[in-house]
């Protein structure tokens, strides 16, 4: 039973690699057939590449300093019992690369003006040029054949340029339901809170210039947003410190006015009118200096509140264009082509040898 069952493993082993020699033999036979699969592929993809515009990738860094009271100390706790705590230090830095994608701050990026493409304009017109817009929109009928901005006052926009303004978003956020890949994109290190934000466009300049506009915009209203209670306390006060100090002049200029009028002879009337104005002054001046006081409480407020934002690294020029290169292109054509290449010449083999 032994002998009977070495027998049948030896020819079972023996039908393998016969087997396995046939289909070499075969591919040995038919390689021309491999080569024009590896040559159709190689022609294709370097046609890809060569065809391929080459983009410029630019990053920022940046970092956002969250330790409470800005190196104020113990100040920010101080400042709460009076009314004035902030909550200093508890920045969400996930919500504030979320912003960026917001169609309020991108607005704003568009309708800045910057230098791309050899020429300052709206960075909105930068990329309608850079990725020929005009062309897709040539036949349109809505009004966006043609269409560039020339102002940036959006309440005034007609229905094609809030049209563009919305394809232009979707443009730098991408969008997954269209198929569109983000030319700007942001990403968060969890270990060490290091923001970065990149994009990629067809031009160096217009990839430096849009990517710092964007980082400007987008600090501007995180910081704003951030401190806006504050502000509006401190301004408040501020307000009222000034109408009070304009008040307590005016006072003092009236009793230093009827002083002098006067000349130190009083009769029983004026001897009242001098007290009321003394007593005016005096109350004016306790006033002012209790808002004054107030008013660098909230200022301390403020600055305790306000985020830090520091830049790490900037994009600089040059950048290393960047696209598909060319020696992959033909290391994945011929590895595709050969495994093309064998599947059809061995699967004919098998067909034939079946239809036999």
């Amino acid at each position: 039973m032994n002998q009977s069952n070495n027998e049948a493993q030896g020819i079972s082993i023996k039908d393998l690699i016969l087997k396995i020699k046939e289909f070499w033999d075969e591919a040995w036979r038919y390689w021309w057939i491999i080569a024009l699969f590896i040559l159709g592929i190689a022609i294709f993809n370097v046609y890809k590449v060569i065809n391929t515009t080459a983009y410029y990738p630019a990053k920022l860094t940046f970092m956002v300093n969250d330790e409470e009271g800005g190196g104020l100390g113990g100040m920010a706790s101080v400042l709460g019992n009076f009314g004035f705590g902030g909550g200093g230090g508890d920045y969400n830095l996930e919500k504030m690369l979320e912003l960026i994608k917001s169609r309020k701050i991108i607005q704003k990026v568009l309708l800045n003006k910057g230098h791309a493409l050899g020429q300052t304009d709206y960075f909105a017109n930068h990329l309608i040029k850079a990725y020929d817009y005009h062309e897709d929109w040539s036949e349109d009928t809505t009004g966006l054949n043609g269409l560039l901005y020339n102002h940036d006052s959006i309440p005034i926009f007609s229905r094609a340029e809030n049209k563009a303004l919305k394809i232009l978003h979707t443009r730098l956020i991408g969008s997954k339901e269209q198929g569109i890949d983000a030319l700007l994109k942001s990403v968060i290190s969890e270990s060490t809170g290091i923001m970065t934000l990149s994009i990629n466009t067809f031009d160096e300049d217009l990839s430096i210039n849009l990517l710092e506009n964007a980082f400007e915009e987008l600090s501007k209203f995180y910081v704003d947003k951030t401190i806006e209670k504050q502000k509006h306390t401190y301004d408040a006060i501020s307000s009222k410190a000034d109408s009070l100090h304009k008040e307590l002049n005016s006072s003092e200029y009236g009793l230093a006015n009827f002083m002098d009028k006067n000349r130190g002879l009083y009769n029983k009337t004026d001897q009242l009118q001098r007290l009321r104005l003394e007593a005016k002054v005096k109350m004016l001046g306790a006033a002012w200096a209790k808002v004054e006081e107030q008013k660098e409480m909230a200022e301390f407020s403020l600055r305790d509140r306000t985020p830090v934002i520091q830049i790490i690294d900037l994009p600089i020029a040059p950048i290393k264009p960047a696209g598909k290169s060319l020696i992959m292109a033909l290391i994945t054509s011929i590895l595709l082509g050969i495994v093309l290449g064998l599947i059809f010449v061995l699967g004919r083999k098998i067909f034939r040898d079946i239809m036999a």
